[in-house]
């Protein structure tokens, strides 16, 4: 009867770390996660620019009606158009959990925002349209960016929080301290 017990207590564990392991990144997707990091946000731009017309090749793009400041580079524009197609990879309505949704690193939390895709819709919401504090901040767009090519290596929300909390590390101890 201990043996049977032992047998089973074995096989829930070992399923166990099967799962975490199978949930896991590639070394091969870790490195580049490291790459991704550490790039432009030129380079950034344009790499997910990259990935986006392949996951949408036939969007019409003109249909969003972004407005002018939305064009102002390409980052900006990426970020935007990562904003409409990955909503939820971004944020949601309400929530300022991180355990589900990617806070911003900036200050914008000061002025409403409860979460990154506030910082692309006012409200966090399409239909009451863009917030152009998005186009105003590097760091709003270097996180909408990052956060879009790390999810497409295959990232789960953990691992990019992860990887926002090490890159934005100076951010988060000068603005964010008593939040963690």
């Amino acid at each position: 009867m201990k043996i049977h017990k032992l047998i089973i207590v074995l096989i829930v564990v070992f399923i166990g770390l099967a799962s975490q392991t199978a949930q896991a990144m590639s070394s091969e997707a870790e490195a580049k996660f490291k790459i991704i990091m550490d790039m432009s946000l030129d380079q950034l731009g344009q790499t997910s620019s990259e990935v986006l017309g392949e996951m949408h090749p036939n969007t019409d793009w003109a249909s969003y009606n972004f407005p002018d400041y939305v064009y102002d580079d390409k980052a900006t524009e990426i970020a935007y158009k990562v904003a409409v197609k990955n909503r939820s990879l971004l944020g949601t309505v309400n929530v300022s959990d991180e355990e589900i949704v990617i806070p911003c690193y900036c200050t914008c939390d000061s002025f409403g925002h409860d979460n990154l895709l506030y910082c692309f819709y006012k409200n966090g919401v399409l239909k009451d349209g863009f917030d152009e504090h998005g186009a105003q901040c590097a760091v709003c767009i270097r996180q909408a960016l990052l956060a879009f090519l790390w999810s497409d290596l295959g990232a789960t929300h953990k691992e990019i929080m992860v990887g926002m909390k090490e890159k934005f590390a100076p951010l988060i101890e000068k603005y964010h301290q008593h939040e963690h």
